[in-house]
């Protein structure tokens, strides 16, 4: 059941073919590494993941502890590493979920092996090395000087190390510079006799500019759900994006020159115009700072929204369409012959793909369609 008349569809087709091309192009040998935080970029981690696994993915990338629980309820045998921090008081669900830890200081690594050790259990972990993002990650110097002290930690088993691009997309000697120094790290360690079965840095466009990168594993994040972050999208990268929004037109009313509309009074009208209102507000994900920059889709024409959008609703300048309540509305995704795109969306915004997709709140219910039908509606704040 859907309880609003507005709603996110997210395309499982699109998102097998976006990963079919991803193992098109990466290293044969290459194991892919699903992103799926921030609830798998807006579109629902529990369907996205379920769909990954039943195209041969067995490892994900998530931010936090309940996105990997999230995954583990209903997946018992794949892989799961948390990217950032967890607090100590997580270690124990951790260690007994058997999900993959990120270490980056010897004080956590030895925090985790004492709770490991008392639960009788081994912890694995994934080091992360810092090479130029100065985000998280042991730095060269710091790692050669507490090498010999992970080696003695015998409750933890080191399953990989990362690190991560700044600037794959537009800084090749840094991107050379990050990569040179990822690998001088792997091979201190390799010179200690310190194992690291998996070594990964490729990210999404790391996957598309670097293929010499790849090593043992990469780490697709948006170009997974269909963005480049850019258009048009660079050769062998047709992607398609997993997302569309749409509803209808809830109200009609024409207004006189003169007359204004929405809090603050920003929008005069110049002109006799016919405003459609329609039920999709900021706290949808149409933020703010959006208000009078953005266009929908109304019967395969481009109408611009005028005045502030509001919590729950925006209204729309529909003077040269021709249409009634109830119309359908595209506000990201095509109709017809024309499409606004997310990056369209998020440039207006001053974002990227990746941060605007984010911005699709719970509030939206998920249409999932596969196979080109409706496969399942999810909508979260339905409880009864």
């Amino acid at each position: 059941m859907i309880t609003r008349p507005v709603y996110l569809e997210v395309n499982l087709d699109n998102l097998k073919h976006n990963l079919n091309i991803i193992k098109n192009h990466v290293d044969k040998n290459s194991k892919i590494i699903a992103v799926v935080k921030a609830n798998a970029y807006g579109f629902g981690i529990q369907k996205i993941s379920q769909t990954l696994i039943e195209e041969g993915i067995d490892y994900f990338a998530v931010a936090t502890m309940s996105e990997a629980l999230e995954i583990r309820r209903n997946n018992k045998e794949v892989r799961i590493m948390i990217l950032g921090y967890n607090h100590k008081d997580l270690y124990k669900r951790a260690i007994e979920n058997k999900i993959e830890l990120t270490i980056f200081n010897i004080l956590d690594a030895k925090n985790l092996n004492e709770v490991a050790k008392n639960l009788g259990k081994s912890a694995d972990i994934n080091l992360a090395f810092e090479t130029g993002m100065n985000r998280i990650g042991f730095i060269k110097e710091d790692l050669e000087l507490c090498i010999e002290e992970i080696q003695q930690l015998k409750n933890l088993n080191i399953v990989g190390a990362f690190s991560h691009f700044a600037a794959s997309d537009s800084d090749d000697n840094y991107t050379r510079l990050q990569y040179k120094k990822f690998i001088e790290m792997v091979n201190l360690c390799k010179e200690h006799k310190l194992e690291i079965p998996l070594k990964h840095i490729n990210n999404s466009h790391g996957i598309i500019n670097y293929r010499e990168f790849d090593l043992d594993a990469v780490r697709p994040g948006i170009i997974l759900y269909g963005s480049c972050e850019f258009l048009p999208h660079p050769n062998g990268f047709d992607l398609k994006y997993l997302g569309s929004i749409k509803s209808k037109i809830a109200n009609l009313k024409t207004i006189n020159p003169g007359e204004k509309v929405s809090y603050g009074l920003t929008f005069e009208a110049k002109r006799k115009t016919k405003v459609a209102t329609i039920p999709v507000g900021y706290a949808d994900g149409f933020i703010r700072n959006l208000s009078g920059k953005i266009e929908v889709l109304i019967n395969g024409k481009r109408c611009k929204q005028i005045g502030r959008i509001c919590m729950d609703q925006m209204m729309i300048d529909v003077t040269d369409a021709s249409c009634k309540v109830d119309d359908q509305v595209v506000l990201l995704g095509k109709q017809d012959n024309e499409e606004i795109t997310i990056e369209e969306i998020a440039e207006k915004a001053g974002e990227i793909a990746t941060s605007y997709s984010c911005h699709f709140s719970n509030r939206l219910p998920r249409v999932y369609i596969k196979n080109g039908k409706i496969d399942e509606v999810y909508d979260e704040l339905y409880l009864l």
